[in-house]
């Protein structure tokens, strides 16, 4: 399966598509994630492309996405092409006005209001994501969480996944 992750720097894209990969590995999958960023820290573009299959795999970048999320208009913009025709478009539906068929949710209004905290919007997006696509276990991706976030901030961001997951699952 091939996802790409895309949305404007501080939305946590990166470290979301880090996460989702470190799952796959735990589950024994084969990944390979990539990243793109601009150069600054906040506003620019960010993009992370993950691969995930139970086969080798011989590409290293995303040539048609089965899966496109995006957290922000400049995202979906700059990446709706990449969705191969009849894949699964996800947006934050506070965010982006995608001109096609997609499902999603206001991904920062629920990191803001039933999480506390609008940082987090990756990690409800991420649980939305994988609520919809199984393709990777709900538990390996805690896991991941506990590895690669902050520490001090496992248990938010388990909240905001767990979150993102029940949306996911309506």
């Amino acid at each position: 399966m091939q996802i790409r992750l895309a949305g404007f720097g501080g939305q946590g894209v990166i470290l979301a598509g880090v996460i989702l990969g470190d799952a796959a590995a735990i589950e024994g999958l084969n990944v390979v994630q990539t990243q793109d960023y601009g150069s600054q820290s906040r506003g620019g573009h960010s993009i992370a492309d993950l691969i995930i299959s139970k086969d080798p795999i011989y590409d290293l970048i995303v040539t048609k996405a089965d899966v496109l999320l995006a957290l922000a208009q400049l995202g979906y913009e700059s990446t709706k092409e990449s969705l191969k025709e009849g894949g699964l478009l996800i947006v934050d539906t506070g965010l982006v006005q995608p001109d096609k068929e997609f499902t999603g949710a206001p991904f920062t209004r629920i990191a803001e209001e039933k999480v506390g905290l609008a940082l987090t919007v990756n990690m409800v997006a991420l649980g939305y994501l994988v609520a919809k696509t199984n393709v990777v276990k709900k538990e390996s991706v805690e896991k991941a969480i506990r590895r690669r976030v902050p520490k001090g901030t496992e248990e938010i961001n388990l909240k905001a996944f767990r979150t993102g997951y029940e949306e996911g699952m309506k």
